[in-house]
């Protein structure tokens, strides 16, 4: 929070949150904990409380940093993967046009020749209309 709206006073902490590199934790999927290196050779071990399930998604993949929250009611770890995925050619080219009454999407070739166009009707103006009577209410 900026000191101008908190009326000139020291900042406020809304949000209490750590990032941590992958050298400082270990995540081992078959066993689900977490291990956390903390100062002077202190480790904290946590048992993950997701399913194996999803645990099984991202198995094969590489985590490559930890993100720790802690919001008022109990602390949340956030594990983030990533993927080296192939890159392939692509064969066509898709323009994506958002109005307030439609959504037009249109594939082209490469030569630029329409392959298909389709346009679906959307409420975005209406919608719009109802936010800002409900905020004058």
């Amino acid at each position: 929070m900026f000191a101008k709206a908190n009326g000139g006073k020291k900042p406020v902490l809304r949000k209490l949150s750590a990032r941590i590199d992958k050298y400082d934790y270990r995540l081992d999927l078959e066993s689900m904990t977490l291990t956390l290196k903390l100062h002077s050779e202190y480790e904290v071990k946590l048992k993950l409380v997701t399913s194996r399930e999803r645990v099984e998604k991202y198995r094969n993949w590489g985590n490559y940093e930890l993100v720790v929250k802690y919001d008022g009611e109990g602390f949340w770890v956030l594990v983030y993967f990533k993927k080296t995925v192939k890159s392939v050619k692509p064969k066509n080219i898709m323009a994506i046009d958002l109005n307030f009454d439609n959504l037009t999407l249109a594939v082209f070739t490469f030569n630029g020749i329409l392959i298909r166009l389709k346009r679906f009707r959307i409420l975005l103006r209406k919608i719009l209309t109802h936010r800002i009577w409900i905020g004058r209410i």
